[in-house]
């Protein structure tokens, strides 16, 4: 392995490690109140079995998520649970300020990996652009063109954005690791990442 992929691993690492660890700190800590349960009354067990509950499903939807857009290839996935993983994604992650989606095309399918891995990866580009949250609007096909524009109240390119045309990981951090990565993806099926930026919108297209 050379060393600006070893680079490229512990960045992506680091950002796999990042969303995972809120909810996954908040699972401990449910399961530590409930280690106290002689000093919990009925209704403190009871917040801290949803606490487990509501951090143990945040865990797995970014997961699940996280796999398919960074992982190896697996199967192919029915349009509609590709949808469902990136709702579920975009719920667990939002940290207060919402990212709705709008995907009219979601009944169509089925993905093959390597189509599904492009498109959650414009989805990570284009919700990086949300620090306030808003919406991201899909549109795309399996094996076509895919678009993904992220609407929003001071939505900007971040610094993943800016990695799409970076030589290599060097000098960026997770998020312009994730970039990088993107760019790399789409270049191995012989295709670009292109951005439209204007007022509070961003747009990822690949074709």
């Amino acid at each position: 392995m050379s060393l600006d992929s070893l680079k490229l691993v512990e960045l992506l690492c680091a950002r796999l490690c990042h969303d995972l660890a809120g909810p996954v700190g908040a699972v401990a800590t449910g399961a530590e109140l409930l280690g106290d349960e002689d000093e919990l009354g009925g209704e403190m067990a009871g917040e801290a079995l949803a606490l487990l509950a509501s951090s143990a499903a945040a865990a797995s939807a970014r997961l699940r998520f996280l796999r398919l857009a960074l992982g190896g290839a697996g199967g192919a996935t029915q349009a509609a649970a590709l949808r469902d993983i990136v709702v579920n994604f975009l719920g667990s992650a939002s940290g207060g300020d919402g990212v709705t989606l709008d995907w009219a095309d979601a009944g169509a399918g089925p993905w093959e990996a390597e189509d599904a891995k492009l498109l959650l990866n414009l989805i990570l580009l284009a919700r990086d652009c949300l620090p306030r949250g808003g919406r991201l609007r899909v549109q795309a096909r399996s094996g076509g063109v895919s678009e993904v524009t992220a609407e929003g109240k001071g939505a900007v390119p971040g610094e993943s954005t800016a990695a799409l045309q970076a030589e290599d990981a060097e000098g960026f951090g997770p998020r312009g690791a994730q970039g990088f990565y993107a760019a790399q993806v789409a270049a191995r099926r012989g295709q670009v990442i292109s951005v439209r930026s204007v007022a509070d919108s961003v747009a990822f297209r690949v074709g």
